[in-house]
């Protein structure tokens, strides 16, 4: 199996195969990561569900992405992410909106290594990349992490008891997963401070490349714009932050490759395809996609999830009284928060979605938060409901083969991080405004401030 045999060319489609069925004037840019700053922009994606359920979204002047199909219905996302076959993670460059917009190395680099790695993959070359991940997963290994990450919830809560106050992002949301993840990964305690560090600089990694893109093409940002954009003393620290994640990432790896242990590293460094160990590049993908995926979910979804109740106190109340309902509060919880914003596909022959014909070789892109408040199968999809009957069908960790491996590590973290917290800070809220990363991709959520009455 040839890792690279079925990639092709990223073509620049402005003008799709089949005129649009639905007439929709569209008056925002979901390319745009301003428009994520506040979190997701629900209520455009209300419109398209509503009146383009597949819209075709033209790129802008100074993309170098081509145009994409949009999907906002649950119905339809899921009838696309079951056919893998028509609807391809592996042609034509991803799952995402990469970042090759730039001359900037470190953002190429970025670019590449969001290819190269199993999420990246269909078919027999997904499998070989996603199976020998599953032991580290598996509800026996997740039930067993389970009682560390309740210890060091402990520890966190313990740090945060005598104040009263904090950003809950930097002293609990952020440094959960990562313990979590450097626990399966086998990454020296020593070492664990780096990635929260790395993930920070990573979620501000769009935000580099679109403040260089309007640099570039001369593109006036607003002053609201402008506030969040980075000088260059900031992209400096993020090229080098970048580098370093990079070269540890790599070292480690091969490192595990000539003394291997029992951990996830180890299985990463050593997966073969055809016999052959994966190459640099793959190397690098790999890392990246773990450090990413093992951290946005429940790092956002903690932080979202405090907002929730903060402007929900009844639900919060019910859960307080009732610890049974935790479980489905967190299915409601990441169903609205849906951390991760989007995928994307690349179709490899004539398709059909509803009403809507689309031709080959074009991108399809799913919009989970779109699907996750669709009233067809959420009623009153806005309300937090912790009694929800069926929160637990959030589309949120994507469906089908490509469903996120850490599903229940996720779930089983959120759980053990509110169940502490409700019982110990039942009077926790969000205090301020909220600060969230420009980003078009996860829910980057980097300041979430609460108060509580010290212990």
């Amino acid at each position: 199996m040839d890792l690279n045999s079925d990639l092709q060319p990223l073509l620049k489609i402005n003008s799709p195969s089949f005129a649009p069925v639905y007439k929709f004037e569209r008056d925002f840019d979901l390319t745009n990561v301003f428009l994520f700053e506040k979190g997701q922009p629900f209520e455009h994606f209300k419109n398209l569900r509503e009146n383009a359920p597949v819209y075709f979204h033209e790129s802008g002047e100074t993309d170098s992405e081509p145009g994409f199909w949009t999907l906002t219905s649950y119905k339809d996302i899921e009838q696309a992410s079951k056919n893998q076959k028509t609807f391809s993670s592996q042609i034509g460059s991803g799952t995402q909106f990469t970042l090759g917009y730039s001359n900037d190395v470190t953002i190429e680099q970025l670019y590449r290594a969001a290819l190269d790695h199993m999420l990246g993959m269909d078919d027999k070359l997904h499998l070989a990349m996603r199976n020998p991940h599953m032991q580290f997963f598996s509800p026996r290994f997740i039930d067993d992490l389970r009682k560390k990450v309740s210890i060091k919830v402990t520890e966190l809560l313990d740090n945060i008891a005598p104040l009263g106050e904090c950003n809950l992002v930097d002293a609990v949301a952020s440094e959960i997963p990562i313990f979590s993840l450097c626990e399966i990964l086998g990454v020296p305690e020593s070492d664990r401070y780096k990635i929260k560090e790395w993930m920070t600089f990573l979620e501000m990694a769009q935000l580099v490349g679109a403040t260089q893109v309007a640099e570039k093409n001369n593109l006036e940002l607003n002053e609201k714009e402008k506030d969040s954009a980075p000088d260059q003393a900031m992209i400096n620290l993020f090229q080098d932050t970048v580098k370093e994640m990079f070269d540890y990432g790599r070292s480690i790896l091969l490192e595990r490759r000539k003394n291997p242990e029992n951990d996830l590293l180890t299985v990463i460094a050593n997966i073969e395809i055809d016999g052959k160990k994966l190459p640099d590049e793959y190397l690098d993908g790999s890392w990246l996609l773990i450090i990413i995926a093992g951290n946005d979910t429940t790092r956002n979804s903690i932080s979202g999830t405090m907002k929730l109740l903060t402007e929900n106190p009844l639900q919060k109340e019910k859960v307080i009284n009732d610890s049974d309902l935790l479980p489905n509060m967190v299915n409601e919880s990441i169903r609205m928060v849906s951390p991760v914003i989007f995928m994307r596909r690349t179709t490899t022959e004539n398709t059909q979605i509803g009403e809507q014909k689309i031709g080959p070789h074009e991108k399809v892109v799913f919009y989970y938060g779109a699907a996750n408040r669709d009233p067809e199968i959420f009623p009153n999809p806005n309300q937090f409901n912790v009694e929800r009957e069926n929160a637990k069908k959030h589309l949120a960790f994507g469906y089908g083969r490509h469903m996120c491996l850490g599903k229940h590590m996720a779930n089983m973290q959120l759980s053990e991080v509110y169940s502490q917290i409700l019982r110990r800070f039942p009077d926790m809220h969000q205090s301020d405004e909220w600060k969230v990363v420009p980003n078009n991709f996860v829910h980057a959520i980097s300041e979430m401030p609460v108060k509580f009455k010290p212990e």
